[in-house]
């Protein structure tokens, strides 16, 4: 795993300090640690599967998941602090309610 080229690691620090300084006035430090944290792991992890899709480059592969994990637990985190929402869709998907 450490025996990536230099370029690899300079795109996930590069990428890791842009999504730790995304909406630093609007999110908490701990959730945006996290989900860093989060999405760098992912590009590590996914980052050899994905590369032969992006022309066998694990450096584009990291960008992509770094980029889109990002994207994805922005959303996810938004859909489970929306109470409301996850409770119309229990009640939509289960027959709850008067409709």
């Amino acid at each position: 795993m450490l025996q990536k080229p230099l370029e690899y690691w300079a795109v996930l620090i590069g990428m890791v300090l842009y999504a730790a300084s995304r909406d630093a006035e609007t999110e908490a430090i701990w959730r945006r640690v996290v989900k860093t944290i989060a999405s760098a792991f992912l590009a590590v992890g996914l980052s050899p599967s994905l590369a032969p899709y992006l022309r066998d480059s694990e450096t584009a592969a990291t960008v992509a998941i770094m980029a889109f994990g990002m994207l994805a637990l922005d959303v996810a985190t938004a859909l489970i602090g929306d109470r409301q929402f996850i409770k119309d869709l229990i009640k939509a998907r289960f027959g709850g309610g008067n409709g």
